[in-house]
């Protein structure tokens, strides 16, 4: 079903609350969230979905520490964004490999304050290296995964680099993939 791996060991949108996935998902729909919100606990393990090159490492704003992946699918090329990290172990113009560790997920930026449930991943992917603010220049990562993990989990093994099949064993809250 697709090419690219998960970002996270278990995968898994924040509360599995619709409004921490993509699109115009808040205030009741008036106001744009531009990717996925992943639960995980500060210095969680941040992985590659795909071959490419880090475009850039930031720590500025809203995202906080950010890692940028430039990666090419069949189609076109994007870029995919890990943000409110702790740190990040790669630099720019870094190549990496699916499923090298790239950082550790963190309070960073706009997630400062955030405790318990609510510390997580902000993952996003772009057609272009820095979008503006909205949905312009961000797609929606289910266009990639074909499905969102709200309700369970996807969870994949520490660099799996085999293309993944399906969406494995699913089992009431979590999914296993092997």
């Amino acid at each position: 079903m697709t090419d690219f791996a998960w970002p996270l060991q278990s995968n898994r949108i924040r509360r599995d609350m619709l409004n921490h996935t993509f699109g115009m998902v808040r205030n009741g729909g008036s106001r744009p969230h531009q990717g996925w919100d992943l639960t995980a606990a500060p210095m969680t393990s941040c992985y590659a979905i795909a071959d490419g090159e880090i475009a850039f490492t930031n720590d500025q704003g809203d995202y906080g520490k950010v890692v940028v992946l430039k990666f090419d699918t069949s189609r076109e090329t994007l870029w995919a964004a890990y943000c409110h990290l702790t740190f990040w172990v790669v630099k720019e113009r870094d190549r990496v490999s699916r499923g090298d560790l790239l950082g550790y997920t963190g309070n960073s930026g706009n997630a400062r304050s955030m405790i318990g449930e609510d510390q997580h991943l902000h993952f996003e992917i772009r057609t272009v290296d820095r979008p503006g603010r909205g949905l312009t220049g961000r797609i929606d990562p289910k266009d990639l995964y074909g499905h969102v993990p709200i309700g369970w989990a996807i969870f994949e093994a520490v660099g799996d680099k085999t293309a993944p099949r399906g969406v494995g064993l699913k089992v009431r809250g979590v999914n296993v993939r092997g």
